[in-house]
């Protein structure tokens, strides 16, 4: 039944638009046709595609923005360019209030769980990132516009809050480090310096061909060195996790790893990798730096997801990482999987 509806709004909305389309290209119409129709195509495709198809199904709210971008596109490519006045009138006011509506929100919600997050913060259960992805979801659904958001806002607060912060140690949760053996504080720092000298550089020298370009490039510069810090300091703030039943392999933002324990089916030491160039296998989350020399090899029962920055997601059956306490690590996941297997 619900497909019956979904095609009968479908065609009835393609029977207006080219209805629309040939009645615009009429010679003398009247403007006041022009504007109705224009306000229309506008204002009443999205409207019945939200109240027939997004509301019922509670779909994120963002394909309703999404669903008013398409109707705008559409809009624009129905109107004759003889008949578009009015319509880029509306373009001019209208898209930077939609992207500004969008701003607001997702402000309004980071302030919301950044307020939540102060006021609960004792309780441990989620820390600050956490807690805005799960405000935000139900807005933009979980999906890369979601992923997206939070990367970005990971970025910010860890480069910036993640100085202040330390790991969060929830009840019946062993963390483990792996930042103090990895040579990731030296990249940082090396990369950084060079960073600024290149930012500091190239800005005079673009400078001399474009104002504007050359602060486009500092902006960009001063981004990629917000980017590699809050990596850093995510690393630090974003330890492995073991407790009773599951284990979380990380590397700081980038990406993690969760594991059910009774899908592990062997740890071995990892066998060292060729060089930087060297591919990783599709299947194998490699959750350290290259330059680093890997320690273990956790290989699993049956495939889990991997998810990294932006979005991006994989099934993996491999897990090489490394932890500044290997040794502690492997006896406390050996001792879980025991109890488990026993239990």
């Amino acid at each position: 039944m619900k497909r019956i509806y979904v095609s009968i709004l479908l065609v009835t909305l393609m029977s207006f638009m080219g209805g629309c389309y040939f009645i615009l290209r009429l010679n003398n119409i009247s403007n006041f046709i022009v504007t109705f129709l224009t306000l229309t195509l506008i204002i009443l495709p999205p409207m019945l595609i939200y109240w027939f198809l997004i509301r019922p199904a509670f779909i994120p709210k963002i394909v309703v923005y999404l669903t008013f971008i398409v109707c705008l596109g559409t809009a624009h490519l129905i109107i004759p360019t003889s008949q578009k006045e009015f319509f880029n009138q509306i373009l001019f006011w209208l898209i930077p209030a939609v992207e500004i509506s969008i701003v607001i929100a997702v402000l309004y919600t980071i302030i919301k769980s950044f307020i939540s997050y102060k006021r609960n913060k004792n309780r441990k259960e989620h820390d600050f990132i956490e807690l805005t992805k799960m405000s935000l979801e139900p807005k933009f659904g979980d999906g890369f516009v979601l992923e997206a958001i939070v990367t970005e806002l990971s970025v910010f607060y860890y480069s910036i809050v993640g100085w202040f912060k330390k790991p969060i140690a929830r009840d019946n949760e062993q963390i483990f480090s792996y930042h103090k053996t990895s040579q990731i504080k030296t990249i940082v720092i090396v990369f950084s310096i060079l960073i600024i000298l290149e930012g500091i550089l190239f800005h005079f020298l673009i400078q001399i061909w474009s104002v504007l370009a050359a602060w486009i490039f500092t902006i960009i510069n001063i981004y990629a060195l917000l980017y590699i810090i809050g990596l850093y300091k995510s690393v630090i703030f974003l330890p492995h996790i073991i407790d009773h039943e599951k284990v979380v392999i990380r590397f700081g933002y980038q990406s993690s790893i969760k594991l059910n324990i009774r899908n592990i089916e062997s740890i071995k030491t990892a066998k060292e990798i060729g060089g930087i160039g060297q591919k990783t296998p599709k299947d194998t989350y490699y959750a350290m730096l290259n330059l680093d020399s890997p320690q273990y090899e956790i290989f699993l029962k049956e495939p889990e997801l991997m998810k990294s920055s932006y979005g991006r997601k994989k099934y993996v059956k491999n897990i090489i990482f490394r932890t500044d306490n290997p040794k502690g690590m492997i006896e406390e996941i050996n001792s879980n999987i025991k109890s488990l297997s026993n239990g």
